[in-house]
């Protein structure tokens, strides 16, 4: 058998380069972000073209804003319970243990505050979805 090889990491670099140039610029700048984080976080920070149907609907904007709070929350919430889960992933996965390191990890009461800011956001943009729906 055959052993199948990729492009190099030069030849990728290379090729995004080259497309960089021939779109005018990288994915990041033409506004294409793939990652929902930062494109949560791109609505609070720049202007966003609003969907056409929910501009119909009267007295929205208001609900709106709420409702990009709670997913900006959310996301955030969501990242910092990622972050614990990295951490004890890393610990796991190191060279070495380290008993206080571990220890730590295990009574990081801040990881439960975050599942629990991420309960109370969900429930809320649950809450506010449903009212939406019925303004829709």
């Amino acid at each position: 058998m055959v052993p199948i090889h990729g492009p190099s990491s030069d030849d990728v670099q290379s090729a995004a380069q080259a497309q960089a140039v021939e779109t005018g610029g990288e994915r990041r700048i033409s506004g294409g972000r793939a990652r929902a984080r930062d494109r949560l976080m791109d609505r609070a920070n720049n202007d966003y073209t609003p969907n056409p149907a929910l501009a119909q609907v009267r007295d929205v904007e208001n609900l709106l804003l709420f409702i990009d709070d709670d997913l900006r929350e959310t996301a955030l919430a969501m990242e910092r319970i990622e972050k614990y889960l990295l951490s004890t992933l890393g610990v796991l996965d190191g060279a070495s243990l380290d008993r206080a390191e571990i220890h730590s990890l295990a009574t990081d009461a801040s990881v439960l505050e975050q599942v629990d800011m991420l309960n109370e956001t969900l429930e809320s943009l649950r809450r506010r979805m449903a009212r939406l729906a019925r303004m829709v």
